[in-house]
């Protein structure tokens, strides 16, 4: 191994140049995002209410309405996620084509070595895809 030479990870941010394949693909996601959210609050109505039938028949129904309160709270947060999820797909039907898409980031290698500037080996990587063909690498 070379001592004046180190791997390191570096963050590269992946972007899609939007296309009505994309725009599909991208509110097909989100709508199956919120399927699952659907799903998780309907199983967390279902087992709440089991588990409170539970507790009243025991007697515990301070223990029952602290549950209750917390049911409240997964149920609320779960509804949020989903209303910004409605949201994304407002504005991923917006997108105009042609327009790049912030994808998010991925980990990559880089090499760094004795006279390098870190600053510029490991910061702003770009990969921009369109269809899921790599169009372009920048910053590298």
């Amino acid at each position: 191994m070379d001592e004046n030479k180190l791997e390191l990870k570096r963050v590269v941010m992946v972007k899609a140049i939007v296309t009505e394949g994309f725009k599909q693909n991208l509110v097909r996601e989100l709508e199956r995002a919120i399927g699952n959210i659907e799903r998780q609050i309907e199983q967390i109505e279902q087992r709440a209410k089991e588990y409170l039938e539970t507790l009243k028949k025991k007697g515990l129904n301070q223990k029952a309405a602290a549950f209750r309160h917390q049911m409240s709270e997964e149920k609320n947060k779960q509804m949020a996620a989903k209303i910004d999820l409605q949201r994304k797909i407002e504005e991923a039907k917006k997108l105009q084509l042609g327009s790049e898409f912030v994808q998010g980031p991925l980990e990559g290698p880089v090499d760094v070595a004795i006279g390098d500037n870190l600053y510029k080996k490991v910061g702003g990587a770009e990969v921009i895809v369109k269809d899921g063909i790599v169009q372009e690498i920048r910053g590298v």
